[in-house]
């Protein structure tokens, strides 16, 4: 079980956590700013895998993970720890809860955690599109930031980052 010092959990609100900010916000941000990624290589899929990954990261930061079982998505509790992750509980005192989370947000976090969770940790032959959309990534990195800032910002009386540009 970890249990963070004051200063590593300083340093994880002041360095560790801004920069995971800017990977969920990136996406978003370049679409809102109509960044033109035309002749840009793949760096439109890039920031969509970013975007994927940081969700999922967050999430089990929380201590929630996607479920898919018989064509259902389900947001869950996560069971179990790993000695060195470190969630939310060492800052506020408990991991949240499926309930934490609005019952319409459900749905599109399971299922861009269970899209991270297989298609970005393993070669796979199956692809589930509608939550590689740009419009799906963009909504769930944006109900994950609100949930950081109510939960861990707020609860710690702190700013939330501004984007690291």
């Amino acid at each position: 079980m970890t249990n963070l010092t004051q200063q590593e959990k300083d340093k994880f609100l002041s360095d560790h956590l801004p920069h995971r900010l800017t990977l969920l916000r990136t996406l978003r941000q370049r679409v809102e700013n109509r960044y033109n990624f035309t002749n840009n290589g793949d760096i439109y899929r890039c920031l969509k895998d970013s975007n994927l990954i940081t969700v999922r990261l967050f999430l089990d930061f929380f201590g929630l993970k996607g479920k898919l079982e018989n064509g259902i998505y389900e947001l869950i509790s996560i069971k179990s720890k790993r000695q060195d992750d470190v969630r939310i509980d060492e800052f506020i005192g408990h991991l949240l809860k499926p309930t934490d989370v609005p019952q319409l947000s459900h749905r599109i976090l399971a299922g861009v955690y269970v899209r991270a969770d297989k298609e970005l940790a393993h070669l796979t032959t199956i692809f589930n599109d509608e939550f590689n959309e740009e419009k799906a990534l963009i909504e769930a990195a944006t109900i994950v930031e609100d949930l950081i800032k109510r939960h861990l910002y707020d609860y710690l009386g702190k700013q939330l980052p501004k984007m690291n540009l």
